[in-house]
């Protein structure tokens, strides 16, 4: 299982803020991952990921609250936290249209708290986005 390592703070994701013109991501269709999610921001980030449903494995190394025990789209990561989630890719793959991950709240958007990611089949790479506006 595949483990992927994500920073959230304003300025973007892992220290990157969101280009239109590439791929963060590539995973791969079929395939379960573990993504760390560490809010290293000054305030709760709200992280969706676009076209995947997953669970909440732990908060800082604990077992999530009943809340958070069911699937979910969007997890809220407090400052300072960790949050672990587990995710399973079975829905279409396309290698040139992306998907995406972000903060939920607009100005975290709008200063590029945002990351894309394509879902590909087995020995498939990613393409190229179009990087067009309207996404």
């Amino acid at each position: 299982m595949r483990g992927r390592d994500f920073e959230l703070r304003r300025s973007g994701i892992n220290g990157r803020p969101m280009a239109m013109d590439r791929v963060d991501e590539t995973v791969v269709r079929g395939t379960t991952e573990v993504w760390t999610l560490r809010n290293g921001g000054d305030m709760t980030h709200n992280f969706p990921v676009h076209d995947v449903q997953f669970r909440v494995l732990d908060v800082d190394g604990k077992r999530p609250e009943p809340a958070l025990r069911g699937r979910k789209d969007t997890v809220a990561g407090p400052v300072g936290s960790t949050v672990r989630i587990a995710l399973r890719f079975d829905g279409p793959s396309d290698p040139d249209t992306p998907y995406i991950y972000h903060c939920h709240l607009l100005s975290h958007e709008d200063e590029g708290m945002m990351g894309q990611f394509v879902v590909v089949d087995k020995g498939r790479r990613a393409g190229a986005p179009s990087g067009r506006a309207g996404h």
